[in-house]
């Protein structure tokens, strides 16, 4: 287990470089996509909730969202409910991305499991998900 958070560090890096690589001939970056990604599941989240759920600090969303609006990919509104908070939804030419930032997630998930079988990919995904929880109880 004493390998484990190089090899985290290793595939995080990679992911980053591959998103990248993959986005080079678009507008978009791979920090962009992990936003949109958040978007494509469920429209109208708070910048609050997004940085959350990343475990990214609110200043560095509130930058990355306001490049993705000046690129007009996405809108920010107030929340009627709590009007200090800004719900984030998607624009008509984010979703012309969707089809695209969604290949490229399956091309990084089947190359990066393509040596395990299909439970084995999802057993280890659920203890990621398992750990990355933790990992954020430790430091809440």
């Amino acid at each position: 287990m004493n390998q484990a958070g190089k090899h985290i560090a290793v595939l995080s890096r990679q992911l980053n470089l591959f998103f990248s690589h993959e986005l080079s001939e678009t507008e978009l970056t791979a920090s962009e996509l992990l936003y949109l990604a958040q978007l494509y599941t469920k429209d109208g989240l708070t910048q609050e909730e997004m940085s959350g759920d990343l475990s990214v600090d609110k200043a560095a969303t509130t930058r990355t969202i306001q490049a993705m609006e000046k690129k007009g990919l996405v809108r920010r509104e107030v929340d009627s409910v709590d009007k200090r908070a800004k719900k984030v939804y998607l624009t008509e030419k984010a979703y012309e991305y969707e089809t695209r930032i969604r290949e490229i997630q399956k091309k990084w998930v089947d190359f990066i499991t393509q040596d395990m079988t299909k439970d084995e990919a999802d057993k280890f995904a659920g203890q990621l998900k398992q750990m990355a929880a933790r990992a954020k109880e430790i430091n809440a």
